[in-house]
């Protein structure tokens, strides 16, 4: 008997600034969780999660662990779809990703139809 297909697609959806609450961590530690069982994850950066890509950035000067290193990690967890939304970029004049991370930037229209093909989602 066939077993029938279980992988669930999870939207992780990041609104948060990077430093300022544990929303940032907490959503990968979600992603990185989710991973483990081999589930289908994106993780979208929207509003002022989209600072969470920038470049350089130095949370030890406020005692915070940088998240970088935790987006780097996702692709051993098969994590491999960081995704942002282009106007949130636009509208923030971010110009500058970290070029250490794999990112591919969307448009309204492609966050919309992530939503609609995810079996849940998680908003930070």
């Amino acid at each position: 008997m066939n077993k029938p297909n279980t992988k669930k697609h999870i939207l992780i959806v990041n609104q948060s600034p990077p430093y300022s609450s544990s929303n940032a961590k907490e959503s990968l530690d979600i992603a990185l969780a989710a991973g483990t069982f081999e589930q289908a994850v994106s993780v979208l950066f929207t509003g002022d999660a989209c600072y969470q890509l920038l470049p350089n950035q130095a949370p030890e000067a406020i005692n915070s662990k940088n998240l970088c290193q935790m987006l780097k990690a996702l692709p051993i967890y098969g994590i491999d779809e960081l995704l942002v939304d282009e106007q949130s970029l636009a509208s923030r004049n971010v110009t500058h990703l970290d070029k250490s991370l794999t990112i591919r930037k969307i448009s309204q229209h492609e966050v919309q139809e992530l939503y609609r093909n995810s079996t849940a989602v998680f908003r930070f």
